[in-house]
């Protein structure tokens, strides 16, 4: 008998599993496959975004991040010298993220994607997402619904599976993308990296200074110490010299260590050497039919920056609340689109940011590198980004610029909403904190109308739609008196903000009707409204 599940995700890594505990937060019901055993065993993303933070702490997740984080690397700085013991150690800034007082209501976060996989598959179980590894998909077709073949690898058990939607997180590697059809672009292979991993008794600090990651200019390679004595070395390595992944033996390990130490005594037990590629690729389309790609089956970024892993947890955000909200009859499918709209520029612009910082750090004798774009703050990008088009209605000032200046964030619609510190029923809380599952608007003093309409929505169709009034005798209290010229309306302007913390829309004032205002935002965006609610 087949299996039925609303979504299914090809990919149990980082952004599958990102992705189903978001859908299994919406109430969706999931099934992943990954045809891996158990989650990563690999240091791979490790720099959590102040963002991708936030969309943790939505999930009720933050703090068991922040108790598993990687030993005390957040306290560390980026360095860059010959080795370690050179005098002349630059220091590219003091801190591994700047501070980020003022912007968020949660600091970036170090925790190696080893340790972070099995939080997000534990999470994603409890909230009801069927996770299935050394399972994989052997194949699909789709037509009115998604039709699948799996198969267990350890018994080779096959089963079918009907889902109406799937969505492929499998990686660069893996075959959903091309299943439907859907080419990568881009300069392709541009780096060729080992990862040497080792135990070691160097301490974490250059110069009285602990570091989270160094450059070593004389091996064109990075240290990243990790807990208990267990570091990291990851090596530029080059085809077109002859050099190989099969060059690299214990007695060659051993040696680079040492010299990216610069010193001769340091201990370097090598527990585990694996080549991998900078790659610079994204899908023509990040949709085909009912099949979505996520993280790296839509796009492939160098590390520099940290953009890739934390741009697939964005893409796996932007696109749970739009599948719930489709499944759960309270959106056209038309709505979902928008992933593909919203989602690729987000990726483009943020792989050309990845790609300026490789150029300024690494040697490319190839030459194959694209020209470098100007270089943006890593909080533009990471906050700042705006869509154009999608589900928002935009008011034309965001119109030709990638990026927004994240501490300039003013509430314009396609942007992420702005963080203010408020008071909820004694609470002192984020705004960021109210949006979760549900959409909001948010309204001022003189903003009831506003909430009265949006109580009327809520009352004829139950539809996750809540709405604050922000201010005197109102729900929220602005505890920093930035509302609303934080958010560019007036006392009785409204700002309404979808599930994922972007706005969609917003009055500066209150109009004569405000309820057939919102009847016609809700349309616009795709929302499903009963006419009869006016």
């Amino acid at each position: 008998m087949p299996i039925n599940r609303e979504v299914l995700i090809v990919g149990g890594g980082l952004n599958g599993l990102t992705t189903a505990l978001l859908l299994a937060h919406h109430g969706v019901e999931c099934l992943v496959v990954e045809r891996h055993p158990d989650t990563s065993i690999q240091y791979k993303f490790a720099g959590i975004s102040p963002r991708s933070m936030e969309i943790f702490r939505s999930l009720g997740i933050e703090e068991e991040i922040r108790a598993k984080r990687t030993g005390d690397q957040q306290a560390g700085g980026v360095a860059r010298g010959k080795n370690l013991a050179d005098p002349a150690i630059e220091w590219m800034r003091p801190h591994a993220w700047p501070d980020i007082n003022g912007l968020s209501p949660t600091p970036p976060a170090t925790c190696d994607q080893h340790v972070l996989e099995p939080i997000l598959r534990a999470h994603a179980e409890r909230l009801g997402a069927d996770v299935r590894f050394n399972t994989e998909l052997v194949s699909f077709v789709q037509d009115g619904e998604v039709r699948a073949l799996i198969r267990n690898r350890e018994t080779g058990e096959e089963q079918e599976v009907q889902a109406a939607y799937l969505t492929g997180a499998d990686g660069a590697n893996g075959t959903t993308r091309e299943a439907v059809g859907i080419a990568h672009n881009g300069p392709g292979v541009l780096q060729h990296w080992m990862n040497i991993t080792f135990d070691t008794d160097l301490p974490p600090a250059v110069q009285g200074k602990r570091f989270t990651s160094c450059f070593l200019t004389e091996l064109n390679g990075t240290f990243t110490p990790r807990e208990n004595g267990r570091w990291l070395l990851a090596l530029q390595y080059f085809p077109e010299r002859d050099e190989s992944a099969e060059d690299f033996d214990d007695d060659r390990c051993r040696v680079l260590v040492r010299r990216g130490a610069g010193r001769a005594d340091v201990k370097a037990d090598l527990v585990d050497a694996r080549s991998w590629e900078v790659a610079a690729l994204i899908a023509g389309r990040f949709r085909e039919g009912r099949v979505f790609l996520v993280g790296d089956s839509a796009h492939l970024m160098p590390p520099t920056g940290a953009f890739g892993g934390n741009t697939g947890i964005h893409d796996a955000q932007n696109l749970a609340w739009k599948l719930a909200a489709v499944l759960q009859g309270r959106a056209d499918p038309a709505l979902l689109d928008s992933y593909d709209r919203e989602r690729r520029p987000v990726a483009e612009t943020s792989l050309e940011q990845a790609l300026t910082r490789l150029q300024a750090w690494f040697k490319d004798p190839n030459k194959r590198l694209p020209p470098p774009v100007p270089l943006v703050d890593d909080y533009d990008v990471v906050f700042g980004h705006l869509y154009h088009t999608g589900a928002v209605m935009t008011e034309g000032e965001t119109a030709g610029r990638a990026f927004a200046k994240a501490r300039e964030l003013s509430g314009q619609p396609g942007s992420r909403a702005p963080h203010l510190v408020i008071e909820h029923y004694g609470r002192r809380m984020s705004t960021l904190d109210l949006f979760n599952k549900d959409f909001v608007l948010l309204t001022g003093a003189a903003g009831t109308a506003w909430c009265e309409a949006a109580l009327a929505i809520a009352d004829r169709r139950p539809y996750n739609l809540r709405c604050y009034r922000v201010g005197s005798g109102g729900d929220l209290i602005d505890l920093e008196n930035r509302w609303p010229a934080a958010y560019g309306v007036t006392e009785s302007g409204a700002v309404l903000v979808r599930p994922d913390g972007f706005v969609a829309w917003r009055s500066r004032d209150c109009p004569s009707q405000p309820s057939r205002v919102l009847r016609d935002v809700f349309a616009r965006i795709g929302l499903r409204i009963p006419l009869e609610t006016f």
